[in-house]
C-alpha cells in the first residue's frame, strides 16, 4: 500500500489464493449501493482506528467508491506511515470479511433443518458440484477450497442474465491462477447461489474464462465455474467420496 505526500489513495491489497480482497464496488442497484456504503464505513472506521492507535499524524479524509482510503499526511508525520500502513493492512481484511458476511448471510432454506446434502460427480479426484444461480440456472462447478472467491464463466454469466457493468461502473481485480499467472477479472454480484438447500444471496463472484478443465478426458471435461471458500467456508463441509455426496451444515466450524 503506497502513501504519497498529500491526499493520496491507499489501495487495499490483501490478495489471497485467487483474488485480492477488494478492488471495487458496483453501484448498479440500491442493494449494491447499500453494500458499498457499509464497506466504505467499515474501511473508514479501520483507517481512523489505526491512525489513533499508532498516534499517527495523519488525516483520514474519506473512502472512495472503489474502496480506496484518502489520507493526508501532515507535516512531520512521514515516520508514522509504515506503522499506520501495517495496522490497516492487518485489520481491513477482517473487517471487510465481517461486512461481507453481514450483507450476504448463509442459510439453509429447507424448513426445519440446518444441513443439506447433494450428489456430486468425482472425476479424476475432482469433485464436481451441482449449483443453481439466481434461482433458476443450473450449472456444474469444481469444488475448490483453495480459491477464496467463487468464479463463473462468461458463458454462464450470460445464460444467467448476470449484469456486467461496463466502463467506470465496472468492478475489476487481479486474480492469481493455479499456474501462478495473474489475470484481470470482472467482479459481479449474484442474486443467489445454491448448493442443495444451502444458499447465499448477494454474493460477489469473479467472471473469468476457465476453458476445458481436462482435455485428455473423454469427453473433455468442462465446467461452468469454481465453487470457492467464500461460499464453502460459510458452512461446515463434509465430502464422502464413497457415497458421492457433499454435505453442508450451518455453523461456525472450519471447512473440513
Amino acid at each position: 500500500m503506497n502513501i504519497a505526500s498529500r491526499a493520496s489513495w491507499t489501495k487495499l491489497a490483501a490478495g489471497v489464493a485467487v483474488l485480492a480482497l477488494l478492488e471495487g464496488c458496483s453501484t448498479t442497484s440500491s442493494t449494491a449501493t447499500s453494500d458499498q456504503d457499509r464497506r466504505r464505513a467499515a474501511l473508514l472506521s479501520v483507517a481512523m482506528e489505526c491512525a489513533e492507535r499508532q498516534k499517527a499524524s495523519l488525516r483520514i479524509d474519506g473512502v472512495d467508491d472503489d474502496g480506496r482510503v484518502r489520507v493526508t499526511i501532515l507535516p512531520g508525520s512521514q515516520p508514522d506511515v509504515p506503522a499506520f500502513t501495517a495496522c490497516y493492512k492487518q485489520k481491513a481484511p477482517v473487517i471487510m470479511a465481517a461486512a461481507e458476511r453481514a450483507a450476504s448471510p448463509a442459510q439453509i432454506v429447507e424448513s426445519g433443518t440446518r444441513r443439506t446434502s447433494v450428489a456430486i460427480q468425482i472425476i479424476q479426484n475432482r469433485f464436481l458440484v451441482p449449483v443453481v444461480l439466481n434461482g433458476t440456472h443450473r450449472a456444474t462447478f469444481l469444488l475448490d477450497t483453495g480459491a477464496n472467491i467463487t468464479v463463473v464463466t462468461p458463458q454462464l454469466s450470460r445464460r444467467a442474465g448476470i449484469e456486467m457493468p461496463a466502463g467506470a461502473g465496472a468492478s475489476r481485480s487481479k486474480a492469481r491462477m493455479a499456474s501462478g499467472q495473474e489475470v484481470e477479472v470482472a467482479l459481479v454480484r449474484l442474486k443467489s447461489i445454491m448448493v442443495g438447500s444451502a444458499r447465499i444471496d448477494n454474493l460477489q463472484v469473479a467472471v473469468y474464462e476457465i476453458g476445458v478443465l481436462d482435455s485428455t478426458a473423454m469427453p473433455p471435461l468442462a465446467i461452468d465455474g469454481f465453487l470457492g471458500a467464500d461460499f464453502l467456508g460459510r458452512f461446515t463441509m463434509t465430502v464422502d467420496p464413497q457415497a458421492g455426496t457433499l454435505m453442508l451444515q450451518l455453523g461456525d466450524g472450519p471447512v473440513k
